[in-house]
């Protein structure tokens, strides 16, 4: 959905490489934390990094269902949706009823006076009755049908939409949740370790016991955030099944996303411009207009009358009696064949309600369609700026809130280690990574999020001519910032003795101030 290659194919939420980077790097810089300030005859302390096995590797995989297969699996199965799609059919039925024309009538009639007991005499019947509309009701008729069809497609394509939407921002709080599960697992894996360290420290006698309880308490901390993310990506499944049309006890696994975040290239006008085009409810109600004009049409037609021809062919026998000196009874048979028109006189009906009432429904489908280009207007600015803010967002934290939060955790770990800072400082740097990277992971949902919104305002797909090429991302290229680098050498980086910084030198530890003022 959202990279230059195969957009419409994909449709799917992105993932940048700088955050597959910063999880295995996070992890290290909080262990290495807890164990530079040792010596090597201590092998209890070893720097040896936490394998961790991922709670969202259940729910996401490379066997699991992209955004494209959720959206096709609802599409066959959401009641709602197979429901929506016998409009069709019905607005079908109404354009064939509608170009029939009226049938004729066929009427016979046969009495006799003799089922009373009286002569047998007899009269029979029978005649045909067809009729003619004028006033060009039946071309009226498959006009209002026709219009009725394709307002119905539109609707059914705007529910679709929708459906579709709502798939996208779900698989998008899915994938974040995933994310985040990843970052609290791998959080909670080196901050055993801490535990670990500090209380081999404790028994040492380095530090106090307020220590050890202060990392037992960050500990347990995190163990309440893994299950919280995990309730949420349990939640936001759940979401996802009962979207796709799926049972909610089937099992499901989610494609995951590994490339980085495009830039969007077009401005809000010219987005404005394609949502004005192209959605679909829009074009309903524009539909809905010229659909009001017809039922005028239609209702006018009505008041012009209808003519009725007929034909009957009539038989009668009839007995007359005369006296027997001139014959007797004499047996009459007559034949007899009729024709009529009949006509109504509008003299008190014209069909002025009908035509009222058309008129007022045409007038109705023009207000509709100027509020609802307004609420258009209106979701693709929202949407639009919800992206802006997200990407400005993501910029400042991939280049300077994230690099800046590693920096100054390295520099409270080696004061640490230098035994100028407590594990306090440890834990609050390490507390203050964890929010800034839940923070990105935050803004990174926000970012797709943005995204599907935009796409649902505009209608379609964001075209491929809407972002940049392959290789512009919203995120800057890896030179830009440091710490987004080879996953490699970033975790062998961490293993390497450094020499003290700058950044520790020149802290303001109680160590260094002492010395300043002595000086």
């Amino acid at each position: 959905m959202f990279s230059k290659n195969n957009l419409a194919s994909k449709d799917s939420f992105l993932k940048s490489e700088f955050f597959s980077c910063l999880l295995p790097a996070l992890a290290v810089v909080i262990f290495i934390s807890t164990v530079s300030a040792f010596s090597q005859d201590q092998p209890i302390l070893a720097p040896v990094q936490p394998t961790v096995k991922l709670g969202s590797a259940e729910f996401i995989g490379q066997d699991g269902l992209t955004i494209d297969r959720l959206i096709e699996t609802g599409a066959s199965r959401r009641g709602d949706l197979l429901a929506a799609r016998q409009r069709l059919a019905i607005a079908q039925g109404r354009l064939q009823q509608a170009g029939l024309r009226p049938n004729p009538t066929l009427d016979t009639e046969y009495g006799s006076p003799r089922f009373l007991g009286g002569e047998a005499e007899s009269e029979f019947s029978v005649g045909a009755t067809q009729v003619f509309e004028l006033g060009g009701k039946r071309k009226q008729r498959v006009a209002v049908a026709e219009l009725e069809l394709q307002q119905a497609r539109f609707e059914v394509a705007a529910l679709e939409r929708q459906f579709a939407s709502g798939i996208r921002t779900a698989y998008a709080r899915a994938v974040s949740a995933a994310r985040q599960l990843d970052v609290i697992e791998k959080l909670l894996a080196a901050d055993a370790e801490l535990v670990r360290v500090t209380e081999a420290r404790l028994k040492e006698g380095d530090v106090a016991p307020l220590d050890a309880n202060l990392v037992r308490v960050e500990s347990d901390r995190l163990r309440v955030q893994q299950i919280e993310a995990r309730s949420q990506l349990e939640i936001a499944l759940l979401e996802i099944r009962t979207l796709a049309g799926l049972d909610v006890t089937e099992p499901l696994r989610l494609a995951p996303q590994t490339e980085r975040p495009p830039r969007l290239d077009l401005g809000l006008s010219e987005l404005t411009a394609i949502a004005l085009r192209e959605r679909a409810d829009l074009q309903a109600a524009l539909i809905g207009e010229r659909l009001g004009m017809a039922r005028i049409n239609l209702a006018k037609s009505q008041a012009t009358p209808n003519v009725a021809g007929s034909v009957r062919y009539s038989r009668n026998k009839q007995i007359i009696d005369f006296p027997p000196a001139i014959g007797g009874n004499t047996i009459n048979r007559d034949n007899e064949l009729t024709f009529g028109v009949s006509i109504d006189i509008p003299i008190f009906n014209r069909n002025q309600g009908e035509i009222a009432q058309a008129s007022s429904g045409q007038v109705q489908a023009v207000r509709q369609r100027e509020f609802l280009e307004a609420i258009i207007k209106r979701d693709v600015a929202v949407a639009y700026w919800e992206y802006r803010a997200a990407a400005e967002k993501l910029v400042l934290y991939a280049t300077q809130i994230l690099p800046r939060s590693e920096a100054n955790l390295q520099t409270v770990r080696s004061a640490y280690g230098l035994g100028e800072f407590s594990v306090f400082e440890v834990v609050n740097e390490q507390r203050r990574l964890n929010e800034n990277v839940t923070g990105y992971n935050q803004t990174l949902r926000d970012y797709y999020t943005a995204l599907a919104q935009l796409e649902a305002a505009l209608g379609i797909a964001i075209p491929p001519t809407a972002f940049s090429d392959d290789s512009s991302s919203v995120l800057p290229e890896k030179e830009i910032v440091p710490q987004q680098i080879e996953k490699e050498k970033f975790l062998k980086s961490f293993y390497e003795k450094k020499p003290e910084s700058a950044d520790v030198k020149n802290a303001v530890t109680p160590k260094n101030k002492r010395n300043q003022e002595k000086k």
